[in-house]
């Protein structure tokens, strides 16, 4: 099997496994989206940027198409949590809708999972060196991780399913 095929298969695998968690990541999906598309949110969010000392980011909206994109998105959120989590729990006050601290832990995982995955695929992408021995260790890397996770409760996923 080609190294760049590995590559491809763990996209596939990667992919399938946001879907399942879709539903579970839109709140904080959602409130970006609103930061990005309604200039009134832009510049709560900038105001709040200031208001917590950190320094306005434009965070990146992931597509289905490139699971990367989601690590990114979870990476910039988890960094403007509390700003993100204010927004979201007053513009859906009246709903009853709020962003818990369950979802950032949710959030937090998936980033980890994802981190691994990414590593990996930076890997299995080498062009100009070999790198068999580096996509064996990194595949073990992975079931190791997935091991370890698998040991550790998910209550939050099964309630929400």
């Amino acid at each position: 099997m080609h190294v760049r095929c590995c590559a491809y298969i763990l996209n596939l695998c990667v992919r399938h496994g946001l879907d399942e968690l879709r539903t579970l990541l839109e709140p904080i999906r959602g409130v970006i989206r609103r930061i990005r598309a309604v200039s009134s949110a832009k510049r709560i969010f900038k105001h709040k940027c200031d208001e917590y000392g950190l320094r306005k980011k434009v965070i990146a909206l992931d597509t289905p198409t490139r699971w990367n994109l989601t690590y990114k998105l979870l990476l910039d959120a988890i960094a403007y949590r509390d700003i993100l989590t204010d927004m979201y729990n007053v513009s859906q006050a009246s709903d009853g809708q709020f962003i818990t601290n369950d979802h950032w832990s949710l959030a937090k995982t998936v980033h980890d999972v994802l981190e691994t995955f990414d590593n990996a695929t930076h890997i299995f992408s080498y062009v100009y060196e070999p790198n068999i021995h580096m996509m064996i260790l990194e595949c073990i890397k992975i079931i190791c991780y997935q091991a370890n996770l698998s040991s550790q409760p998910r209550s939050f996923y099964q309630e929400t399913t």
